[in-house]
């Protein structure tokens, strides 16, 4: 690509940033008013000197940023009701809510009033995205038409982008791919009419999609349970830890982005302002995907039929918060993307279960409480002695839990923890009468005031 094309694509990459931060504006304000998502934006008034194909891409981008965050607040939101003291009909109400995700929706009964408390609180942590700092172009094929060369024998493809001068497209050279040619090579893999551009610091990257087609489920092989461990990547229910030297390599880096991070405070320089920062950023995204690809890879090459795993959560992680941050991430997409690829491309299933108490149950006779995990590396029964590795007991939970219905993901932990104790006592019905004897020997006080339960910063009466 010679200087010309490379000032081209920066001048239409800073009038797309604008375009987006605009677009998802008229997004949220929609969403905020009529408490649902148009089908489509009226962009024939909005111009900064884009077409209007420019401005459908832009578009579609922005609505399938703000798509995602909604189905992030969902989850979150059905976490929450799930987990909180309200009555039956009170939770019915808000799953029916949050399952239209109707949330602003210009209703006054009790139900919208506290959907819309939950859903501010949400709000407040993860506010809505920001397309400042987007860095890439989605360009369909209205603006982008991939070609096949004719006369240049250097490169394979070119791709036709509209630039801001009316009339005036320029043409983007494709340099050889081995990994996408592999993958054209592949049976019912083709090349989509589609471009990513990523920009950094100067840096251009050009990408082409690919789709094909949905692999057969496997009807063979075995299945394993995955469980995010605090101080390896994995453990299965097999007994394995995988990913054990990425705790250190973490713990290194963080002291490193540590000391980055406060020689720019003493130099008064914004961390998103500094290549070393953006560049260790980077540089751990990185190393943190291609461990998840590697991990994952070597079990797509056994003979694994369905993979159960849990929602990740990344509190665990003996790291500083800033680290959490951009581990939680670049973590959870990298996970959910190279899932989502095994699942279609392999024919592997996936099934995800609720993780709750899944680290303090016991695996063998099925005791839970605090007290069998002393340790964070190590689990010890208290019931029937039963001593193993913590992070390999919650991944044979989370495999036993496949059994339940829905994975248990529809209950709230109150719920699966009576459940549980219920199931204890009539397995080891001397190990509960003891438990029965503890709490009536110290009773406590009784309370005369209102429960009131906090989740997460709300309160339920």
């Amino acid at each position: 690509m010679n200087q010309g094309k490379q000032e081209q694509l920066l001048a239409l990459a800073k009038v797309w940033r604008d375009a987006l931060m605009y677009s998802m504006r008229q997004w949220v304000q929609l969403l905020l008013a009529e408490g649902k998502l148009p089908r489509w934006l009226d962009a024939k008034r909005f111009g900064m000197g884009l077409s209007q194909r420019q401005w459908d891409s832009v578009n579609r981008q922005t609505r399938a940023a703000l798509d995602s965050w909604m189905r992030l607040r969902q989850d979150e939101f059905r976490r929450i009701v799930n987990d909180s003291t309200l009555t039956q009909e009170q939770r019915i109400a808000l799953h029916r809510i949050n399952k239209r995700m109707a949330w602003w929706e210009r209703s006054d009964d009790d139900g919208h009033r506290l959907a819309r408390r939950i859903i501010r609180h949400l709000r407040c942590r993860v506010p809505f995205p920001d397309m400042r700092r987007c860095h890439t172009l989605s360009m369909d094929g209205k603006i982008a038409d991939i070609q096949n060369s004719v006369a240049s024998s250097r490169y394979a493809r070119w791709v036709k982008v509209s630039t801001l001068t009316k009339g005036k497209p320029m043409y983007l050279p494709l340099g050889d791919n081995m990994r996408l040619e592999g993958q054209l090579m592949q049976p019912g893999v083709r090349l989509t009419n589609h471009l990513q551009v990523n920009i950094h610091d100067g840096r251009i990257d050009a990408h082409v999609m690919t789709v094909q087609p949905a692999a057969t489920p496997r009807e063979y092989g075995e299945t394993l349970g995955l469980d995010w461990g605090c101080k390896t990547m994995f453990a299965t229910s097999d007994g394995r830890l995988l990913g054990i030297r990425l705790y250190q390599w973490l713990q290194e880096r963080d002291k490193e982005l540590a000391r980055l991070g406060a020689e720019l405070n003493h130099a008064r320089i914004p961390c998103h302002k500094s290549k070393r920062y953006r560049a260790l950023n980077r540089r751990i995204r990185s190393y943190f995907t291609n461990e998840v690809g590697r991990l994952l890879n070597k079990l797509e090459r056994e003979q694994v039929r369905e993979l159960v795993v849990e929602d990740l959560d990344l509190r665990a992680l003996r790291v500083s918060r800033r680290m959490k941050r951009i581990i939680s991430r670049a973590g959870r997409s990298a996970v959910k993307r190279k899932l989502t690829r095994l699942e279609q491309g392999e024919g592997i299933t996936v099934t995800t279960v609720n993780p709750a108490y899944t680290s303090q149950t016991c695996s063998k006779c099925g005791n839970v409480g605090k007290r069998n995990r002393r340790t964070q590396a190590t689990f010890h029964c208290t019931c029937c002695n039963h001593r193993i590795n913590a992070d390999i007991n919650a991944s044979r939970n989370i495999l036993a839990r496949r059994s339940r219905k829905e994975g248990w993901r529809r209950i709230g932990r109150t719920q699966i923890l009576s459940t549980l104790r219920k199931e204890n006592e009539q397995r080891c019905p001397s190990h509960a009468e003891r438990n029965a004897a503890q709490s009536t020997a110290t009773p406590r006080p009784s309370r005369t005031d209102t429960e009131v339960k906090i989740i997460s910063g709300i309160k339920y009466h």
